[in-house]
């Protein structure tokens, strides 16, 4: 009796049954069966070989000893990093488990975390070197790699990573593998048309060239970019952007060095399309550069806005912070009075800083204001402050800098541009504006290297150097967005 109660004890556990309290029988979750489909929606993107994350959750073996930390970060929200509150926006991939899926996880792990029977498993996720989407067309890279010191300021370095285009082409997707992402703050992929980066490399040593601020010439377009927790997506259907025949890729990389020297070889994968583009995919910031972030204040605001000069349909958007950033939140207030919540991101988190893409773009007429607020913690009790103690921090370039920006990926609300139609495009978006003889515009879009409305979804450059405060205070902005920036942070 003893021994038959015993064969059919430990028969039950290994077929994944576990005894409870009210007598009936609760079915143990196993790795092979319900948790490694999980991962597969929710965790593998960042959790395999040769990408961002610490350690790969593509098998049991690579899973097992991570088993404790992984409940802890699924029941304090840590895990999955998805930042965007629900009911703001409706967006593809949004890693956002379950009551369920969470209680699955806390099973297995309370359960001694099981294998269970490896033919259960479903088929697994390939990443081909690394790739998230795929092996793409074209795979481009600097020809060497670049030293990365252990200590020093931040590093802003430029590399040529392509030859001249031999014909033009239509990118859909360009998706960026960090190759020491501990050092990498963020990557942006920059068009030159007209080889002005062939003569910056030539004339500094080692891979690559100094670029802090932007590339070094005024760019005709971009690819995106990368930073942490952004992922990449192929463009909707019959929306791509052009690479010119005769333009190279330049990859902008901003290193923050982390007390190791480190041998940094960035790649990129681009993808073409094989279909007709109908649209071109162009990048609007909304940003406020003005703002001054008080020492000891834990929630002060800063706002920005424009009004739309056209109908877009928005495909995506980009928020941006840095280390002191705490929320920010991007409305819409259309002509007709209606409010729409484009994102809201409640729990900033410099480490993980995604492209939201909605799931249907966004129509917004002409006239639309959008609005952008956020909030700041620069008290000494902000475990990410960089400053002891801390001090007045303005908009910059360094990671301890601040910046208060988004980006909106959009197309025309109309059918494919004419001629006509995208000279009109660029009259609104650069209006003549003089200033003692020159034309204002022209020297803000040199000195930002071409981002005032900027074609790269990531980061938004220093105006500072080229430009006093009293100056900026002076620009027309109104003419320019809709409404003068703040002075200072309100």
């Amino acid at each position: 009796m003893r021994k038959a109660f015993l064969v059919a004890f430990f028969g039950g556990l290994a077929l994944g049954f576990w005894p409870s309290v009210g007598g009936a029988n609760k079915k143990v979750p196993t790795f092979s069966k319900e948790v490694v489909r999980i991962f597969q929606q929710n965790c593998q993107a960042c959790h395999h070989p040769g990408y961002i994350a610490p350690f790969s959750l593509m098998t049991y073996e690579e899973a097992k000893p991570y088993a404790r930390a992984i409940k802890e970060a699924v029941l304090d929200g840590r895990m999955p990093p998805w930042k965007a509150a629900q009911g703001c926006g409706d967006f593809y991939d949004a890693r956002i488990l379950s009551a369920a899926d969470k209680q699955t996880i806390v099973d297995w792990v309370d359960a001694g975390a099981p294998e269970g029977d490896p033919r259960d498993l479903p088929e697994p996720i390939e990443f081909p070197g690394g790739w998230m989407l795929g092996e793409p067309q074209v795979e481009l890279k600097s020809p060497e790699a670049f030293r990365v010191p252990p200590t020093g300021n931040d590093i802003y370095r430029c590399f040529r990573v392509s030859e001249p285009f031999t014909e033009d082409r239509y990118v859909t997707a360009a998706e960026i593998l960090p190759d020491k992402a501990a050092v990498t703050h963020h990557v942006l992929l920059f068009i030159d048309s007209r080889g002005d980066s062939v003569a910056l490399d030539e004339r500094d040593e080692g891979p690559g060239y100094n670029c802090f601020g932007g590339p070094g010439f005024v760019p005709n377009g971009g690819l995106g970019g990368w930073a942490p927790g952004n992922f990449p997506r192929f463009a909707p259907e019959g929306i791509a952007t052009k690479v010119p025949k005769g333009a190279r890729v330049v990859m902008q990389v901003h290193y923050h060095p982390n007390g190791t020297e480190q041998l940094d070889q960035t790649r990129v994968g681009l993808h073409f399309s094989d279909k007709p583009v109908n649209s071109n995919l162009s990048y609007l910031p909304i940003f406020n550069f003005t703002f001054q972030l008080q020492p000891g204040n834990k929630n002060q605001k800063v706002t920005a806005s424009l009004i739309l000069p056209f109908d877009i349909k928005v495909i995506g958007v980009t928020p941006h912070m840095h280390l002191l950033g705490k929320q920010m939140k991007i409305e819409a207030r259309l002509p007709n009075g209606k409010r729409q919540c484009l994102v809201n991101v409640p729990k900033w988190d410099f480490r993980w800083q995604g492209t939201y893409v909605y799931k249907e773009p966004v129509k917004l007429p002409m006239g639309t204001l959008i609005k952008l607020t956020a909030f700041y913690d620069n008290s000494a009790e902000n475990p990410n402050q960089p400053n002891h103690p801390p001090k007045v921090v303005r908009w910059g370039e360094q990671t301890t800098d601040e910046m208060c920006l988004a980006f909106l990926s959009y197309v025309r609300d109309d059918r494919s541009l004419t001629a006509s139609q995208q000279e009109e495009e660029r009259r609104l978006l650069s209006p003549v504006i003089k200033m003692g003889g020159v034309n204002l515009v022209d020297q803000v879009r040199l000195k930002l290297q071409s981002a005032l409305y900027s074609t790269s979804p990531v980061e938004m450059y220093n105006f500072s150097s080229g430009f006093s405060r009293a100056e900026l205070l002076k620009m027309p902005w109104k003419e320019l967005f809709g409404e003068s920036p703040k002075p200072s942070c309100h």
